[in-house]
């Protein structure tokens, strides 16, 4: 998946050519809407034991589905005067950083964009995540930032306490968005996304076709641990370091994989998805402070 530099980069000026007075701000936060479970699913995978890691991936596939990324950006919008205009602003931001993430190759992994109604999954697989077009927009992403920066804080963020109904509404929106995907992992675990079924059922299987999307290759036990963190043998490990592969192959009885295409990845994604986490919630900050002290001061009488 691209990271939050490379969305922002793209996304931020295709969204001002349809709403031209959207704030940066907001346009930003449509950006990372998507990646919200998956920054959580992070952070719970730092508590080992606590969470199962298989269960946890189900829940973040179905919570990053453009359906709850609808719902989130709903309970954000009702924070907002111009509601509606907001809502339109983080959904169009919402669909847009989903379909870009499917321009890029994931095997094993992709857009579920029409979960939990359909567990099809959308992979236009047009680059991998080490491609010049990847660095290109994440350059463009920190450029927007930077240039942008001074005219978005001195822009009005739109926010409003909301009144009675909208703080309801905005709660029944953050309840559904965070207990509704549990009604959907089974669904999704036997549609098999991401593989799960076949990685949870591997010693049943056999002969059984498998994609893993950015394991853990260890060289030297000739290992390949994926997102449930299970290590499975391979049979054909291939002449690369201890690093992050991608592969494809089948599983024989014995739960080892026979790799039949690999890619090794390179890339620093999660740095610069870091950095611009970092930048989008110091501009949030930066403007809200700003207005904060231009507020009219009263006088004594």
């Amino acid at each position: 998946m691209p990271n939050t530099l490379a969305h922002i980069g793209l996304q931020a000026p295709l969204t001002k050519i349809g709403f031209k007075t959207a704030p940066l701000q907001w346009i930003a936060l449509g950006c990372i809407i998507p990646d919200i479970p998956w920054i959580l699913q992070r952070i719970l995978l730092l508590l080992p034991g606590i969470i199962d890691p298989l269960s946890l991936r189900l829940y973040a596939i179905t919570q990053a589905s453009l359906f709850f990324c609808c719902v989130l950006s709903l309970a954000f919008a009702l924070l907002a005067r111009k509601s509606g205009f907001i809502l339109l602003v983080l959904i169009t931001n919402s669909a847009l950083h989903l379909l870009l993430d499917a321009c890029q190759t994931k095997w094993g992994n992709g857009v579920h964009l029409l979960a939990p109604f359909s567990w099809h999954t959308t992979n236009f697989s047009l680059f991998w995540p080490e491609h010049s077009i990847s660095y290109l927009l994440t350059i463009l992403g920190a450029a927007v930032l930077l240039f942008s920066w001074k005219r978005a804080i001195q822009c009005d963020l739109l926010l409003q306490k909301p009144t009675k109904i909208k703080a309801i509404a905005m709660i029944l929106a953050l309840v559904c968005y965070t207990i509704s995907p549990f009604l959907f992992t089974k669904a999704a675990y036997n549609a098999d996304v991401h593989y799960s079924k076949t990685i949870h059922a591997s010693q049943e299987q056999g002969e059984k076709a498998i994609e893993i999307d950015r394991g853990n290759y260890n060289k030297e036990t000739k290992t390949i641990t994926v997102y449930t963190n299970n290590a499975f043998p391979l049979n054909n490990p291939p002449a690369v370091q201890t690093g992050t592969l991608s592969i494809r192959g089948t599983f024989d009885r014995k739960s080892n994989i026979t790799i039949t295409e690999y890619h090794e990845h390179k890339s620093h994604r999660d740095y610069a998805s870091y950095a611009g986490l970092f930048l989008v919630l110091l501009l949030w900050l930066h403007s809200i402070i700003r207005k904060g002290n231009n507020l009219p001061h009263r006088t004594s009488p």
